[in-house]
């Protein structure tokens, strides 16, 4: 009873930061290439859980809707056939939508949605086989972003799809790399009550192509969140230096769009 009274305000402290992390704030590791260049693997996210919800602190139960999903908005899900993985995917259709491809180009409600190949590619520097990808800017409502679609191979499966309607209380998402997401062309649409949060900025970004990011796993627990912090920093670090891994300064404070 004495140590609760003499540390009163550190437990509240301690409260205030779960309750912070359960509603506000959730950190994201990006594990693969699916959302290049918008997101490359190892960057480090923060996303706003309230952005479309409130919930009570440590469950999944919604007290409040705060807002609604934009198309265009990058947002964070529960995998909806393996909900203990969580996704990073951009929303393009919103409940009563009709969407559809045809050799890579996205329709909405019958209307192509434009897109133009850009020149400058230096945001590609560190994308594997570079050289085959085109990258190109869409407009997507309010929303200019980078889309990739290889310059030859592709998969056929992620270039064309015949015209589906998105039902109410549900979402469609795919990735900006659009020839290697697995996304809502494979499996669906994602349900209202998946979402975990807007994706804002990213806080941090780094990657060591010789070390896997252990850290983008979403099913560990807290302590092995810190051992791996501490794995990966000692192991990173001798590859930095040797230039084999690298940071990537420059995307460090940048608002995902």
């Amino acid at each position: 009873m004495n140590f609760i009274k003499q540390n009163t305000q550190l437990i509240l402290m301690l409260a205030a930061l779960f309750a912070l992390r359960w509603s506000v704030i959730e950190p994201y590791v990006v594990p693969t290439g699916s959302m290049e260049p918008t997101l490359k693997t190892g960057d480090r996210l923060y996303a706003l859980k309230c952005a479309y919800d409130l919930r009570i602190p440590m469950t999944d139960k919604i007290l409040f809707r705060t807002g609604t999903v934009k198309r265009g908005d990058v947002i964070l899900f529960q995998a909806p056939r393996t909900p203990e993985i969580t996704y990073v995917k951009r929303a393009i259709g919103l409940p009563g939508d009709k969407i559809a491809f045809r050799d890579g180009v996205l329709y909405i409600n019958g209307e192509e949605v434009k897109k133009t190949v850009t020149n400058n590619r230096d945001v590609m520097y560190d994308i594997e086989m570079k050289q085959e990808k085109t990258l190109f800017i869409e407009q997507l409502g309010d929303v200019k972003h980078y889309v990739i679609l290889r310059t030859e191979y592709f998969d056929p499966s992620l270039r064309f799809m015949d015209e589906i309607q998105v039902p109410e209380g549900h979402l469609f998402a795919v990735g900006d790399n659009r020839d290697n997401s697995h996304d809502s062309r494979a499996w669906g649409f994602v349900p209202m009550e998946n979402l975990k949060g807007k994706a804002m900025f990213i806080w941090y970004s780094s990657w060591d192509p010789l070390v896997k990011d252990t850290m983008a796993s979403t099913s560990l627990s807290p302590l092995e969140r810190i051992y791996y912090y501490i794995y990966e920093f000692f192991v990173f670090f001798p590859h930095y230096f040797n230039g084999e891994a690298w940071i990537r300064k420059e995307r460090v404070g940048t608002i995902i769009q």
